[in-house]
């Protein structure tokens, strides 16, 4: 059940910056538990209890408050909601002028609260779904239980088949989850929860690969406008429900290539780049050590040869893509060549170099 303390104090605020009289709110046992007068706070209020016993609206008139406890002159009328009365509102002026707006006042306050337990009860439902895609993935959970799980959370099993991460650089409300539900055009049945504080997972029903590619980008596009930050988005393999676990690992591992690159990677894709994952990187600094460490300190040098390596154009071309002469280029490999004692016109040390930037790039 929702902290109706909490409700009481924004509906008194919001109401008093409304309207000029005096708002007060009560429990059900007729206790102001809100008040624009901070004064009147746990003070005892008869004639809310007596509202609130009735389940009738009262005029507060000053013979009234003379008799009862803790009154002032006004109206008091019982908050109902889904049939149960949860408390009462009372403002406080002249009857014969309060009551012109009072049942308006009264209907708004009462919208207001079922507003609140429907985003209240959302928001829960949310929340047992994160938890049991959390366990899903980090636990060794027996699957009869996840079954049970899944059941009661109302999830169909049978239908999801791939995990989804995107890097948001930022955490989301669920309200923006929400959104993001809405403007995306993946499938119906996608499942969004929150991954840490900067993460997004996507459970993916059976979508045909180009499809799912031309989706994310869609949505890419979207949630870079949402966040005021470019995504990374990571894509695991197709698994059986039980098995989204591994799906998840991989778009883990996908997300590490697509890392500042704001791409969109499927980790079936991934070839040597994976070999650069699994090696250790005592082992990688190593490498690089005996590589191509001379380099490392000229980001000239070292962006020249990244781009010469990946371009298969001309050196005109690549050149070009430098915005530098070609006769620069040819200095600067030629620097390179000297500095890491190695010919480009040797395949294995073409290949060995290769291998360094590759590892250096996806560190």
């Amino acid at each position: 059940m929702f902290n109706f303390q909490v409700l009481a104090n924004k509906i008194v605020i919001e109401l008093s910056s409304l309207m000029d009289q005096s708002v007060i709110v009560t429990d059900k046992n007729g206790f102001i538990i809100a008040s624009t007068d901070a004064s009147r706070i746990n003070m005892y209020h008869e004639g809310a209890f007596i509202a609130m016993k009735s389940r009738q609206e009262l005029h507060m008139t000053v013979d009234m408050c003379k008799t009862l406890k803790g009154v002032r002159p006004g109206m008091v009328m019982p908050i109902v909601i889904s049939d149960s009365s949860i408390g009462v509102i009372g403002i406080t002026g002249k009857p014969s002028e309060v009551e012109k707006y009072a049942k308006l006042v009264r209907k708004v306050v009462e919208l207001f609260i079922t507003d609140f337990m429907l985003r209240e009860e959302r928001e829960r439902s949310f929340r047992d779904v994160e938890f049991f895609i959390l366990d899903l993935f980090t636990k060794e959970t027996p699957i009869n239980s996840i079954e049970e799980r899944g059941k009661l959370l109302n999830i169909d099993m049978t239908i999801y088949s791939r995990v989804c991460i995107i890097q948001t650089f930022r955490p989301l409300e669920i309200s923006e989850i929400e959104n993001i539900l809405r403007i995306q055009s993946l499938h119906p049945e996608i499942k969004i929860i929150r991954w840490g504080m900067e993460k997004i997972v996507l459970l993916l029903p059976e979508i045909n690969k180009s499809e799912l590619q031309r989706g994310l980008e869609n949505l890419s596009v979207k949630l870079t406008k949402m966040v005021k930050h470019q995504v990374n988005i990571g894509i695991g393999e197709q698994k059986e429900f039980y098995q989204l676990k591994d799906s998840f690992h991989q778009a883990e591992v996908a997300i590490t290539f697509a890392n500042g690159q704001s791409k969109i990677i499927f980790e079936e894709d991934l070839k040597l780049e994976l070999l650069y994952y699994l090696i250790p990187s005592k082992t990688r600094d190593e490498f690089l050590r005996r590589t191509i460490t001379p380099i490392l300190e000229s980001e000239d040098l070292l962006y020249t040869l990244a781009v010469w390596l990946r371009m298969k154009g001309t050196l005109q071309e690549i050149a070009d893509e430098l915005h530098i002469h070609k006769n620069t280029l040819k200095y600067r490999l030629q620097k390179v060549e000297q500095l890491l004692n190695v010919d480009f016109s040797d395949k294995n040390d073409l290949a060995l170099i290769y291998t360094a930037i590759g590892l250096y790039t996806n560190k």
